[in-house]
């Protein structure tokens, strides 16, 4: 088992503002603010410029950095496609810089949805072959952070030397392959316990094989959460949730993504069953579907989550 102490982060609402809070960002920093007085390790946002649209991620983490002092800012998971690489990097890397080092940059090729293809086609961007775009994309990233590209001199430099680590979602067989070898940790959406550690295993076999210490790839976990006092209880908001978020029922939501559904202590046992599994960095989504009381849920999530 890695050395990787156990830590536990919040997905902030970015989404779930546009959906129920009529945009309301300022919702997002002070659940940032909250989430790291109650004694969160990171908070986290995702990325979707048409699909699933949200506020930015970059520009969002930028105030979040400005407004909190100790946890780590993350992205579960950023679009690299979505963005030219030069800019992308000088704005990861001016972000590292406000943030002072606490930055992780959680990237994805975006799932095999029409919405994908549609955002990137809005943007002039070819939506095939999108895994080696977002290689290419992140290698020149760390080119660009370590001032290796002849002719081109970017400035800020991150502050964190070389760059601020880089994660990547995805558990097919390719991207466990990629997160072994080429990232610096991993954070899928892994529906069960089991199917994580299988995942787990690859990453690791990958790291070896590449002559890479296993223990050098951060593993994480994204998981979404409904907590309530009875199980069906539970599981009517992760599906006004899902359906919402998605368009989707939260059935078959669960088949792909890690969903759970029930009280306190039924979750207690779900986190657990991750951090067996090999997840040392739980990031927890709740699911919320109005966001009624969620800083006061987002607190007590996180007892469990950490017991």
């Amino acid at each position: 088992m890695s050395q990787q102490p156990p830590a536990t982060g919040l997905l902030l609402p970015s989404r779930e503002t546009l959906l129920w809070a009529e945009s309301d960002l300022a919702f997002v920093i002070e659940a940032a603010r909250r989430a790291e007085k109650a004694g969160y390790d990171s908070v986290w946002v995702g990325d979707s410029l048409l699909a699933r649209p949200r506020g930015e991620p970059i520009a969002l983490l930028a105030a979040v950095a400005g407004a909190t002092t100790r946890v780590t800012l993350g992205t579960a998971v950023l679009l690299p496609l979505l963005r030219n690489p030069v800019s992308l990097a000088h704005a990861l890397a001016t972000l590292d810089r406000i943030a002072e080092g606490r930055l992780i940059v959680g990237v994805g090729p975006g799932a095999e949805l029409p919405g994908t293809h549609a955002e990137l086609a809005a943007l002039g961007v070819p939506s095939d072959r999108r895994v080696n775009a977002v290689l290419a994309a992140v290698e020149r990233c760390r080119r660009l952070w370590r001032n290796e590209e002849p002719g081109l001199e970017l400035r800020p430099r991150p502050f964190q030397p070389g760059g601020p680590p880089i994660w990547l979602g995805g558990s097919g067989p390719r991207m466990l392959r990629l997160a072994g070898t080429t990232f610096d940790g991993w954070m899928p959406f892994s529906p069960t316990p089991a199917v994580y550690a299988e995942g787990y295993r690859a990453v690791r076999e990958a790291a070896e094989g590449a002559g890479r210490d296993p223990d050098s790839v951060l593993t994480g976990a994204y998981l979404t959460v409904a907590v309530a006092d009875s199980p069906a209880a539970a599981t009517e908001e992760l599906d006004r949730y899902i359906r919402a978020y998605y368009g989707v029922p939260g059935e078959v939501m669960a088949r792909a993504q890690a969903c759970h559904a029930g009280t306190m202590e039924s979750a207690r046992e779900w986190f657990a069953a991750y951090r067996e599994a090999g997840a040392r960095h739980l990031v927890l989504r709740l699911a919320r579907p109005d966001l009624g009381d969620y800083h006061d849920a987002a607190r007590q999530i996180l007892a469990g989550a950490k017991a």
